[in-house]
Protein backbone atom coordinates (compact mmCIF):
# COMPACT_ATOMS: atom_id res chain seq x y z
CA UNK A 1 0.00 0.00 0.00
CA UNK A 2 3.16 2.32 0.82
CA UNK A 3 4.52 1.11 -1.95
CA UNK A 4 1.51 2.14 -4.74
CA UNK A 5 0.90 5.54 -2.84
CA UNK A 6 4.61 6.49 -2.74
CA UNK A 7 4.49 5.66 -6.81
CA UNK A 8 1.36 7.57 -7.20
CA UNK A 9 2.94 10.84 -5.56
CA UNK A 10 5.99 10.18 -8.00
CA UNK A 11 3.80 10.22 -10.76
CA UNK A 12 1.48 13.36 -9.80
CA UNK A 13 4.88 15.12 -9.06
CA UNK A 14 6.42 14.08 -12.58
CA UNK A 15 2.84 15.09 -14.04
CA UNK A 16 2.94 18.31 -12.59
CA UNK A 17 6.72 19.17 -13.42
CA UNK A 18 5.84 17.99 -16.71
CA UNK A 19 2.97 20.45 -16.89
CA UNK A 20 4.99 22.87 -15.42
CA UNK A 21 7.82 22.82 -18.05
CA UNK A 22 5.06 22.50 -21.09
CA UNK A 23 3.97 26.14 -19.77
CA UNK A 24 6.86 27.55 -19.94
CA UNK A 25 7.89 26.58 -23.10
CA UNK A 26 4.56 28.26 -24.43
CA UNK A 27 5.35 31.34 -22.33
CA UNK A 28 8.50 31.64 -23.76
CA UNK A 29 7.58 31.07 -26.91
CA UNK A 30 4.85 33.63 -26.85
CA UNK A 31 7.81 36.39 -25.87
CA UNK A 32 9.80 34.87 -28.98
CA UNK A 33 7.12 35.39 -31.65
CA UNK A 34 6.62 38.96 -29.75
CA UNK A 35 9.79 39.99 -30.14
CA UNK A 36 9.83 39.02 -33.73
CA UNK A 37 7.10 40.93 -34.78
CA UNK A 38 8.73 44.07 -33.63
CA UNK A 39 12.61 43.40 -34.58
CA UNK A 40 11.87 40.47 -37.24
CA UNK A 41 8.94 41.39 -39.37
CA UNK A 42 10.50 40.64 -42.65
CA UNK A 43 12.29 37.44 -42.72
CA UNK A 44 13.42 38.90 -45.97
CA UNK A 45 15.82 40.74 -43.78
CA UNK A 46 16.27 39.71 -40.31
CA UNK A 47 17.06 36.05 -39.50
CA UNK A 48 15.42 35.37 -36.50
CA UNK A 49 15.37 31.81 -36.48
CA UNK A 50 14.84 30.96 -32.30
CA UNK A 51 13.46 28.91 -30.52
CA UNK A 52 12.20 27.36 -26.94
CA UNK A 53 12.42 23.75 -25.53
CA UNK A 54 13.06 21.62 -22.93
CA UNK A 55 16.21 19.68 -22.71
CA UNK A 56 16.23 15.90 -21.68
CA UNK A 57 16.82 16.45 -18.11
CA UNK A 58 13.92 19.01 -17.84
CA UNK A 59 15.35 22.69 -18.29
CA UNK A 60 14.23 25.08 -20.95
CA UNK A 61 16.26 26.24 -23.33
CA UNK A 62 16.17 29.16 -25.81
CA UNK A 63 18.20 28.92 -28.99
CA UNK A 64 18.71 29.71 -32.30
CA UNK A 65 20.42 32.44 -34.42
CA UNK A 66 19.53 35.81 -34.98
CA UNK A 67 21.12 38.54 -38.00
CA UNK A 68 20.46 41.27 -35.66
CA UNK A 69 22.10 41.48 -31.94
CA UNK A 70 19.58 44.15 -30.93
CA UNK A 71 16.57 41.39 -31.60
CA UNK A 72 18.59 39.47 -29.30
CA UNK A 73 19.11 41.74 -26.61
CA UNK A 74 15.18 42.35 -26.81
CA UNK A 75 14.78 38.79 -26.46
CA UNK A 76 16.78 38.39 -23.36
CA UNK A 77 15.36 41.47 -22.08
CA UNK A 78 11.47 40.61 -22.21
CA UNK A 79 12.55 36.79 -20.89
CA UNK A 80 14.11 37.85 -17.85
CA UNK A 81 11.80 40.40 -17.34
CA UNK A 82 9.04 37.44 -17.50
CA UNK A 83 11.29 35.51 -14.65
CA UNK A 84 11.57 32.75 -17.13
CA UNK A 85 14.28 30.19 -16.10
CA UNK A 86 16.14 29.18 -19.24
CA UNK A 87 19.35 28.12 -20.21
CA UNK A 88 20.66 30.98 -23.25
CA UNK A 89 21.64 29.53 -25.99
CA UNK A 90 21.38 32.18 -28.96
CA UNK A 91 23.79 32.79 -31.26
CA UNK A 92 24.05 36.48 -33.41
CA UNK A 93 25.22 35.94 -36.87
CA UNK A 94 28.35 38.23 -37.51
CA UNK A 95 28.82 41.84 -38.76
CA UNK A 96 32.21 41.64 -39.38
CA UNK A 97 32.83 39.17 -42.80
CA UNK A 98 32.32 40.33 -46.11
CA UNK A 99 32.24 39.04 -49.78
CA UNK A 100 31.68 40.85 -52.86
CA UNK A 101 30.61 39.10 -56.59
CA UNK A 102 33.60 38.18 -58.36
CA UNK A 103 31.07 38.02 -61.88
CA UNK A 104 29.56 40.54 -63.20
CA UNK A 105 25.90 38.82 -61.94
CA UNK A 106 25.81 36.46 -59.29
CA UNK A 107 22.54 34.42 -58.66
CA UNK A 108 21.00 34.70 -54.94
CA UNK A 109 18.56 31.98 -53.78
CA UNK A 110 16.09 31.13 -51.08
CA UNK A 111 18.17 28.20 -49.89
CA UNK A 112 21.56 26.73 -50.08
CA UNK A 113 21.48 25.27 -53.66
CA UNK A 114 21.37 25.48 -57.61
CA UNK A 115 18.17 23.77 -57.45
CA UNK A 116 16.48 26.25 -55.22
CA UNK A 117 14.15 28.85 -56.12
CA UNK A 118 15.77 32.66 -57.35
CA UNK A 119 15.69 34.95 -54.50
CA UNK A 120 17.02 38.07 -56.31
CA UNK A 121 20.70 38.88 -57.77
CA UNK A 122 23.70 40.80 -56.64
CA UNK A 123 26.47 42.68 -59.15
CA UNK A 124 30.25 42.92 -59.47
CA UNK A 125 31.58 44.64 -56.74
CA UNK A 126 28.30 44.97 -54.06
CA UNK A 127 28.85 45.02 -50.68
CA UNK A 128 27.37 41.71 -48.92
CA UNK A 129 27.59 40.91 -45.12
CA UNK A 130 28.53 37.11 -44.93
CA UNK A 131 26.10 35.92 -42.13
CA UNK A 132 26.88 32.28 -42.21
CA UNK A 133 28.08 29.18 -44.64
CA UNK A 134 26.83 26.14 -45.50
CA UNK A 135 29.22 23.27 -47.54
CA UNK A 136 29.85 25.91 -50.84
CA UNK A 137 27.45 28.51 -50.13
CA UNK A 138 27.09 31.38 -48.03
CA UNK A 139 24.42 33.34 -46.92
CA UNK A 140 24.72 37.36 -47.29
CA UNK A 141 22.89 40.07 -47.02
CA UNK A 142 22.71 43.11 -49.65
CA UNK A 143 23.01 46.78 -49.03
CA UNK A 144 19.30 46.91 -49.09
CA UNK A 145 19.45 43.85 -46.29
CA UNK A 146 17.73 41.55 -48.40
CA UNK A 147 19.33 37.93 -47.31
CA UNK A 148 19.46 35.22 -49.58
CA UNK A 149 22.37 32.26 -50.54
CA UNK A 150 25.35 32.57 -53.15
CA UNK A 151 27.35 29.97 -54.03
CA UNK A 152 31.41 30.23 -53.25
CA UNK A 153 32.65 30.17 -57.02
CA UNK A 154 30.68 33.53 -57.36
CA UNK A 155 32.14 35.87 -54.96
CA UNK A 156 35.61 36.99 -53.23
CA UNK A 157 35.49 37.08 -49.09
CA UNK A 158 37.02 40.30 -47.94
CA UNK A 159 38.22 41.27 -44.29
CA UNK A 160 36.86 43.85 -42.80
CA UNK A 161 40.10 45.82 -43.21
CA UNK A 162 39.56 44.71 -47.16
CA UNK A 163 36.17 46.30 -47.34
CA UNK A 164 37.68 49.77 -45.40
CA UNK A 165 40.28 50.08 -47.82
CA UNK A 166 38.28 49.10 -50.71
CA UNK A 167 35.25 51.91 -49.57
CA UNK A 168 37.71 54.54 -49.80
CA UNK A 169 39.71 53.11 -53.03
CA UNK A 170 39.64 54.77 -56.64
CA UNK A 171 36.54 53.66 -57.87
CA UNK A 172 34.05 53.11 -61.16
CA UNK A 173 31.11 52.04 -61.90
CA UNK A 174 29.81 50.86 -65.16
CA UNK A 175 27.26 53.14 -66.24
CA UNK A 176 26.73 52.40 -69.88
CA UNK A 177 23.42 50.97 -70.13
CA UNK A 178 24.47 48.33 -72.46
CA UNK A 179 27.05 45.24 -71.44
CA UNK A 180 30.60 45.91 -72.07
CA UNK A 181 33.72 44.11 -71.43
CA UNK A 182 37.13 44.47 -69.86
CA UNK A 183 39.86 43.42 -71.88
CA UNK A 184 43.61 41.57 -71.66
CA UNK A 185 45.37 44.93 -73.27
CA UNK A 186 44.43 48.33 -73.72
CA UNK A 187 44.31 47.39 -77.42
CA UNK A 188 42.91 44.31 -77.63
CA UNK A 189 39.95 43.06 -79.80
CA UNK A 190 39.43 39.57 -80.32
CA UNK A 191 36.37 37.22 -78.99
CA UNK A 192 39.19 35.51 -76.79
CA UNK A 193 40.74 38.62 -75.51
CA UNK A 194 37.63 39.08 -73.06
CA UNK A 195 38.62 39.17 -69.20
CA UNK A 196 34.97 39.84 -67.96
CA UNK A 197 31.53 41.12 -68.74
CA UNK A 198 30.59 44.01 -67.38
CA UNK A 199 27.24 45.43 -66.88
CA UNK A 200 25.42 48.72 -65.49
CA UNK A 201 26.26 48.97 -62.05
CA UNK A 202 29.36 46.91 -61.49
CA UNK A 203 31.89 48.39 -59.42
CA UNK A 204 35.72 48.31 -59.97
CA UNK A 205 38.51 49.33 -58.61
CA UNK A 206 41.26 51.64 -60.51
CA UNK A 207 44.36 49.77 -60.84
CA UNK A 208 47.15 52.32 -58.89
CA UNK A 209 49.04 54.16 -60.27
CA UNK A 210 47.57 52.88 -63.69
CA UNK A 211 45.29 55.60 -63.99
CA UNK A 212 45.69 56.74 -67.17
CA UNK A 213 43.72 56.10 -69.97
CA UNK A 214 45.26 54.25 -73.04
CA UNK A 215 43.24 54.06 -76.36
CA UNK A 216 39.87 54.94 -74.39
CA UNK A 217 40.30 52.38 -71.96
CA UNK A 218 41.68 51.99 -68.28
CA UNK A 219 42.91 49.71 -66.09
CA UNK A 220 40.80 48.23 -63.61
CA UNK A 221 41.04 45.47 -60.71
CA UNK A 222 38.12 43.29 -60.36
CA UNK A 223 36.92 41.98 -56.60
CA UNK A 224 38.95 39.00 -57.45
CA UNK A 225 41.89 40.37 -58.41
CA UNK A 226 42.08 40.14 -61.83
CA UNK A 227 42.71 43.01 -64.32
CA UNK A 228 41.86 44.11 -67.41
CA UNK A 229 41.18 46.96 -69.43
CA UNK A 230 38.13 48.43 -69.74
CA UNK A 231 36.29 51.32 -72.25
CA UNK A 232 36.50 54.81 -70.32
CA UNK A 233 33.32 55.92 -71.64
CA UNK A 234 31.01 52.98 -70.12
CA UNK A 235 32.00 54.14 -66.32
CA UNK A 236 31.33 56.50 -64.14
CA UNK A 237 33.58 57.75 -60.81
CA UNK A 238 31.76 56.16 -57.70
CA UNK A 239 31.91 59.14 -55.75
CA UNK A 240 30.02 61.31 -58.80
CA UNK A 241 27.48 58.09 -59.44
CA UNK A 242 26.64 58.69 -56.04
CA UNK A 243 26.13 62.11 -56.03
CA UNK A 244 23.75 62.59 -58.24
CA UNK A 245 20.68 64.73 -57.41
CA UNK A 246 17.36 62.62 -58.07
CA UNK A 247 17.05 62.44 -62.02
CA UNK A 248 13.58 60.65 -63.63
CA UNK A 249 15.18 61.38 -66.82
CA UNK A 250 18.01 59.12 -66.12
CA UNK A 251 15.84 56.54 -64.05
CA UNK A 252 13.55 56.21 -66.91
CA UNK A 253 16.49 56.11 -70.08
CA UNK A 254 17.83 53.36 -68.10
CA UNK A 255 14.43 51.47 -67.95
CA UNK A 256 13.62 52.33 -71.86
CA UNK A 257 17.28 51.28 -72.81
CA UNK A 258 15.46 47.25 -71.02
CA UNK A 259 12.88 47.51 -73.17
CA UNK A 260 12.54 44.04 -74.66
CA UNK A 261 14.57 42.15 -72.11
CA UNK A 262 13.25 39.25 -70.98
CA UNK A 263 11.05 38.89 -67.60
CA UNK A 264 13.18 36.51 -65.37
CA UNK A 265 12.17 35.74 -61.37
CA UNK A 266 14.32 36.71 -59.40
CA UNK A 267 16.32 39.00 -61.55
CA UNK A 268 17.77 42.18 -61.03
CA UNK A 269 20.34 43.50 -63.60
CA UNK A 270 20.19 44.13 -67.01
CA UNK A 271 20.44 40.79 -68.59
CA UNK A 272 17.24 40.24 -66.99
CA UNK A 273 14.75 40.90 -64.36
CA UNK A 274 11.26 40.69 -62.72
CA UNK A 275 9.25 43.74 -62.05
CA UNK A 276 10.43 45.12 -58.86
CA UNK A 277 14.59 44.24 -60.32
CA UNK A 278 13.38 47.02 -63.12
CA UNK A 279 12.81 49.24 -60.27
CA UNK A 280 15.59 48.61 -58.39
CA UNK A 281 18.33 48.64 -61.26
CA UNK A 282 16.62 51.66 -62.99
CA UNK A 283 17.06 53.45 -59.51
CA UNK A 284 20.70 52.54 -58.55
CA UNK A 285 21.63 54.29 -62.11
CA UNK A 286 20.50 57.17 -59.74
CA UNK A 287 22.36 55.91 -57.06
CA UNK A 288 19.35 55.34 -55.14
CA UNK A 289 18.83 51.96 -53.23
CA UNK A 290 15.44 50.87 -53.24
CA UNK A 291 14.38 47.36 -51.29
CA UNK A 292 14.02 44.34 -53.34
CA UNK A 293 10.62 43.04 -53.74
CA UNK A 294 7.36 45.19 -55.07
CA UNK A 295 5.52 43.97 -51.94
CA UNK A 296 8.72 45.89 -49.57
CA UNK A 297 8.87 48.88 -52.20
CA UNK A 298 4.95 49.16 -51.75
CA UNK A 299 5.14 50.94 -48.57
CA UNK A 300 7.75 53.38 -49.12
CA UNK A 301 8.01 57.08 -49.93
CA UNK A 302 4.73 59.38 -50.49
CA UNK A 303 1.71 57.71 -51.33
CA UNK A 304 -0.38 58.38 -53.84
CA UNK A 305 -4.13 56.62 -54.25
CA UNK A 306 -4.91 54.98 -57.15
CA UNK A 307 -7.88 57.53 -57.74
CA UNK A 308 -5.07 60.02 -58.33
CA UNK A 309 -3.01 58.80 -60.75
CA UNK A 310 -2.89 62.16 -62.70
CA UNK A 311 -1.06 63.61 -60.55
CA UNK A 312 1.68 61.24 -60.61
CA UNK A 313 4.94 62.30 -61.88
CA UNK A 314 7.90 60.77 -64.08
CA UNK A 315 9.96 58.00 -61.72
CA UNK A 316 6.88 57.43 -59.55
CA UNK A 317 6.09 54.02 -58.71
CA UNK A 318 2.84 52.29 -59.92
CA UNK A 319 1.86 49.34 -57.84
CA UNK A 320 -0.46 46.49 -59.13
CA UNK A 321 -2.04 43.46 -57.49
CA UNK A 322 -5.03 41.97 -55.51
CA UNK A 323 -8.10 44.87 -55.52
CA UNK A 324 -9.76 42.89 -52.60
CA UNK A 325 -7.15 41.71 -50.69
CA UNK A 326 -4.69 44.71 -51.87
CA UNK A 327 -1.93 42.54 -52.15
CA UNK A 328 1.05 44.02 -54.13
CA UNK A 329 2.18 41.68 -56.76
CA UNK A 330 3.64 43.80 -59.44
CA UNK A 331 5.14 47.12 -60.23
CA UNK A 332 5.71 49.71 -62.83
CA UNK A 333 7.92 52.99 -62.82
CA UNK A 334 5.45 55.94 -64.30
CA UNK A 335 6.92 57.69 -67.06
CA UNK A 336 3.53 60.57 -68.35
CA UNK A 337 -0.08 60.93 -69.71
CA UNK A 338 -0.62 57.41 -67.89
CA UNK A 339 2.53 55.59 -69.51
CA UNK A 340 4.58 53.04 -67.78
CA UNK A 341 7.12 50.89 -67.83
CA UNK A 342 7.53 47.77 -66.51
CA UNK A 343 8.82 44.09 -66.90
CA UNK A 344 6.24 41.53 -67.20
CA UNK A 345 7.25 38.71 -70.18
CA UNK A 346 9.40 41.35 -71.17
CA UNK A 347 10.34 44.92 -70.34
CA UNK A 348 7.54 47.13 -72.17
CA UNK A 349 5.05 50.08 -71.92
CA UNK A 350 1.64 50.45 -70.81
CA UNK A 351 -0.96 52.66 -69.34
CA UNK A 352 -2.92 53.37 -66.44
CA UNK A 353 -5.58 55.13 -68.32
CA UNK A 354 -8.72 53.32 -68.57
CA UNK A 355 -8.95 54.95 -72.34
CA UNK A 356 -5.88 54.05 -73.52
CA UNK A 357 -5.02 51.60 -75.99
CA UNK A 358 -2.20 49.78 -73.98
CA UNK A 359 -4.29 50.18 -70.88
CA UNK A 360 -4.07 46.56 -69.02
CA UNK A 361 -6.63 45.22 -66.72
CA UNK A 362 -4.53 44.38 -63.80
CA UNK A 363 -5.34 45.88 -60.76
CA UNK A 364 -3.84 49.46 -59.88
CA UNK A 365 -4.06 49.78 -56.61
CA UNK A 366 -1.30 52.76 -55.56
CA UNK A 367 1.61 54.58 -56.44
CA UNK A 368 4.81 55.84 -54.46
CA UNK A 369 6.51 58.80 -54.82
CA UNK A 370 10.45 58.06 -54.44
CA UNK A 371 11.64 61.89 -54.82
CA UNK A 372 11.73 63.78 -51.84
CA UNK A 373 11.84 60.80 -49.84
CA UNK A 374 15.19 59.46 -50.07
CA UNK A 375 16.73 58.55 -46.33
CA UNK A 376 13.24 57.51 -45.46
CA UNK A 377 12.78 54.16 -44.31
CA UNK A 378 13.70 51.83 -47.57
CA UNK A 379 14.64 54.33 -49.86
CA UNK A 380 19.23 54.83 -49.47
CA UNK A 381 20.96 57.51 -51.82
CA UNK A 382 24.35 55.20 -51.91
CA UNK A 383 26.39 58.22 -51.12
CA UNK A 384 25.02 57.95 -47.46
CA UNK A 385 25.12 54.12 -47.34
CA UNK A 386 27.99 52.86 -45.36
CA UNK A 387 28.63 49.64 -46.92
CA UNK A 388 29.53 52.12 -49.93
CA UNK A 389 31.74 54.44 -47.94
CA UNK A 390 33.56 55.10 -44.81
CA UNK A 391 31.09 57.85 -43.43
CA UNK A 392 32.77 60.44 -41.16
CA UNK A 393 30.76 60.39 -37.98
Amino acid sequence: MKHTLFSLSLLIAFGAGAQSSIEAVGKASKIIDEVRAVHAPDKRQVVFDIKAYNDPDGGMIVGGKTSEASARDALVAQLNASGADYSDRIAVLPDTLWAQPRISVACLRTRPGHASEMASQAIMGMPLRVLEKEGDWYRVQTPDGYIAWVTGSSISLKSAAEMKAWRSSRRYIVSSPYQTRAYRTADATGLRDAVTDLVNGNIVEAVEGKGSVSNGRILIKLPDGRTGYAPIADLTPVDVWADQNFNPEKILDIAYSMEGTPYLWGGTSIKSLDCSGLAKVSYLANGIILMRDASQQAITGKRIEAKDWRKCEAGDLLFFGNAKTGKVTHVAIYDNNGHYVHSSGRVKRNSVDPDDPSYLTTPFLHAVRISGCEETPGITRARNHPWYFNLKP
